[in-house]
């Protein structure tokens, strides 16, 4: 899987691509090596990145602290850490990209 690394024992990098302005908040699939994320919250403000760390957070069942933009903020592809989470990311990264 392209779109996750794993850096430490805790920690995972997520490369995100964003569209922002959608009609609601789902993982659309993986493109072009990346996770592709659909999120209602505009591109203003920042709105956007809270929108896609509190999503992926809540897919993950992690705390929203627990998840945040490392590079990409104004850029519609992102690289997210996360941290605290076992092995079992996999899992819930590939039952989202299903949905």
């Amino acid at each position: 899987m392209q779109f996750l690394e794993k850096l430490e024992s805790d920690i995972w990098l997520l490369r995100v691509t964003v569209k922002p302005g959608a009609d609601k908040d789902e993982i659309l699939g993986v493109h072009a090596g990346r996770i592709k994320v659909s999120i209602k919250a505009p591109p203003v403000d920042g709105k956007a990145n809270k929108a896609l760390c509190l999503f992926i957070s809540r897919t993950l069942g992690v705390r929203k602290k627990q998840v945040w933009i490392q590079r990409g903020l104004q850029s519609k592809n992102k690289d997210l850490f996360v941290s605290g989470v076992p092995g079992t990311i996999f899992n819930a990264l590939k039952q989202g990209t299903m949905n």
